[in-house]
């Protein structure tokens, strides 16, 4: 092997090994998930035809079992005692007896409960009617004080009016009095001796 072989010989590669753990595996590899097969259907038979003896023998099985079940629950039931007494004659009769005593009672009750709603009713039908009345009285005392009013307002105005109209006549009277009287003429001056010369000279 020459030198220039050796300087370019490379050496050679280890081998690397990756662990891989297992949870990352099963999520990196995820297998499709075989879809559930459906059960096959299984092939109904065709049934034979029952004869009649066979069907004659189911129905009395099926009588005597509804017979002895019967049985049964009538036993249980008497000692639950819950099978209800015969009831006689009298009890029967002091049962209706109670009964109508009850209905009478009951009849009597709603009387007198509609009685006591009538009587509520019309006392406070009365008692509206008072208000109604003392509103009205009030309403009626309110126009008698302004009718009142008004006819002293009216009677003040009179009074003014006839007062004005007397003092109007005493005045036109007082005038007619002043105008009736007779005017006396002006007093004649009296002439000295100077003024009845100046007179004279212009005469």
């Amino acid at each position: 092997m020459s030198d220039s072989e050796s300087v370019f010989e490379q050496p050679e590669a280890e081998a690397v090994t990756v662990e891989i753990e297992p949870e990352a595996a099963a999520e990196e590899v995820k297998e499709p998930e075989p879809e559930p097969e459906e059960p096959p259907k299984k092939a109904k038979k065709p049934r034979k035809p029952m004869s009649e003896e066979r069907k004659q023998q189911l129905r009395e099985n099926l009588k005597k079992g509804r017979e002895t079940s019967l049985a049964n629950r009538r036993a249980k039931a008497k000692k639950k005692g819950t099978f209800k007494k015969a009831i006689s004659l009298e009890d029967q009769e002091k049962e209706e007896q109670a009964l109508e005593i009850a209905q009478a009672k009951i009849a009597a009750a709603e009387a007198r409960k509609e009685q006591r709603e009538a009587a509520k009713h019309a006392r406070a039908e009365a008692s509206e009617a008072k208000e109604l009345a003392k509103q009205l009285r009030v309403e009626l005392d309110e126009l008698k004080a302004e009718r009142a009013e008004s006819k002293k307002k009216k009677a003040a105005i009179k009074a003014e009016a006839d007062q004005k109209a007397a003092e109007a006549a005493k005045k036109a009277a007082e005038a007619a009095a002043a105008a009736a009287e007779p005017v006396a003429p002006p007093p004649t001056p009296t002439l000295a001796g100077r003024a009845l010369s100046r007179l004279m000279r212009g005469l």
